[in-house]
């Protein structure tokens, strides 16, 4: 039995991107670079093709979802998670430790040496991070960790914080023209006035990603041939 759901396992095998796209619907913050840093810390193990591309089995998948829910919903380190998922590797049924109420919140904040720990980002990096003012002080919203998981991808290309300067302006120009739209609404001071404001700062995020993100693959078409 163990060797027919082996096989049917690895009937189909997804690219990153069919990951992404399986995956995202659930949790929105997840990137190829979270991918593979994941991977970096032994918690999942892609295959390979014979041209070094990366390929997910549907067991690997659901192994993702674990990790993902679990620092998602209970925001565990991701050392827990690992010693967590060998023990089931092993056969056995670990119980997960205990949770507060207060560990559960969402908008949990993090010490600058939590953030380090949870993500893997180096001290440079971090100082680098915080100069460009990607980071500022303790305690760090959920928002950075996300960005200290993305520069530990970048670091995997050479990139630095350093080289996002340019990005780092784009993103502030991006929300002066958001801040501009949404002030006259929120002057108005409405009961529904912050709820509407809220909803057009994300549709104008959206629409930016959108451009952001099509202008970026019609590069990366090319660079395919």
């Amino acid at each position: 039995m163990d060797s027919v759901r082996k096989l049917q396992d690895h009937l189909r095998l997804y690219t990153i991107g069919q990951v992404l796209a399986v995956l995202k619907p659930e949790f929105s913050d997840l990137s190829p670079s979270k991918l593979r840093f994941l991977e970096d810390q032994g918690l999942i193990t892609p295959d390979r093709t014979d041209s070094g591309y990366r390929k997910y089995s549907e067991t690997q998948i659901e192994r993702l979802r674990i990790v993902l829910t679990l620092q998602r919903d209970q925001y565990l380190p991701l050392r827990v998670i690992k010693d967590y998922l060998a023990e089931l590797d092993a056969g056995r049924q670990p119980l997960l430790p205990a949770t507060s109420p207060a560990s559960l919140r969402k908008g949990q904040r993090y010490s600058t040496a939590q953030l380090k720990l949870e993500t893997g980002l180096s001290d440079a990096a971090f100082r680098e991070g915080a100069e460009l003012g990607l980071f500022g002080a303790q305690p760090h919203s959920s928002h950075e960790v996300e960005i200290a998981f993305a520069l530990v991808g970048l670091e995997q290309f050479g990139i630095q914080p350093r080289h996002l300067r340019g990005l780092k302006s784009a993103t502030e120009r991006e929300v002066g023209i958001i801040t501009g739209v949404t002030e006259p609404i929120l002057r108005k001071r409405a009961p529904d006035s912050a709820a509407r404001a809220g909803h057009m700062a994300r549709e104008i995020a959206e629409r930016f990603g959108a451009i952001r993100s099509h202008l970026i693959s019609e590069v990366i078409d090319s660079i395919d041939g």
